[in-house]
């Protein structure tokens, strides 16, 4: 099984999301068979928000179906693999700017997507399960902005079924237990992996 860790960790190693997605990668390996792991570090990539000239090079390739093409990387990255986990922190209410740009690489009609007769998008991806993992300085509430977008691209259009997250929160109230929290948030997560056998 190919699972790809999308690491949008922007903090590095010292990333309290990172620690979140390593032991959710280590349960992983524990609870399914013949696990690789391929990690796309997005704060080690160039990758750039789509602009006119982009977009027009782009739409010229999907035309003509160059799908191997250095710029559909990404997108073939993510549509072969088995298992997708993202891991990014909760800011203003989503995510960093850089998963945003990502996910507009991988939104390839042709290759991680087709549009059926009637105009609805039909997904081509091999993985059907995605997991989200975050922090958070605060509560997240009902303002889950991050995973809903997610949800929904990948769902909708994508073709993903099985989606889920997993969060520690509240990491910078004063006078939590941080610790605490992000014990809990990885037992929990730990827990939720372990029910997919």
């Amino acid at each position: 099984m190919k699972v790809l860790f999308v690491n949008c960790c922007v903090r590095g190693e010292a990333s309290r999301t990172l620690r979140l997605c390593r032991a959710a990668l280590e349960q992983i390996q524990e609870t399914l068979e013949d696990v690789t792991i391929e990690e796309l570090t997005l704060d080690k990539e160039e990758i750039l928000p789509l602009n006119s000239q982009r977009l027009a090079q782009r739409h010229e390739l999907e035309e003509r179906g160059a799908f191997d093409d250095p710029s559909f990387r990404y997108a073939r990255q993510f549509a072969a693999a088995d298992l997708v986990v993202i891991g990014a922190p909760y800011w203003e209410y989503q995510f960093p700017a850089l998963l945003r740009c990502y996910l507009e690489q991988i939104s390839v009609c042709g290759l991680t997507f087709v549009y059926t007769e009637d105009g609805r998008p039909k997904g081509l991806c091999k993985a059907e399960r995605l997991f989200y993992i975050t922090t958070a300085g605060g509560p997240i509430l009902h303002r889950n902005c991050g995973f809903d977008y997610i949800k929904t691209l990948c769902g909708d259009m994508l073709g993903f079924t099985q989606m889920d997250w997993a969060a520690a929160e509240c990491l910078d109230v004063w006078g939590e237990d941080v610790e605490g929290r992000l014990r809990q948030a990885e037992a929990e997560l730990r827990d939720k992996i372990k029910a997919w056998k």
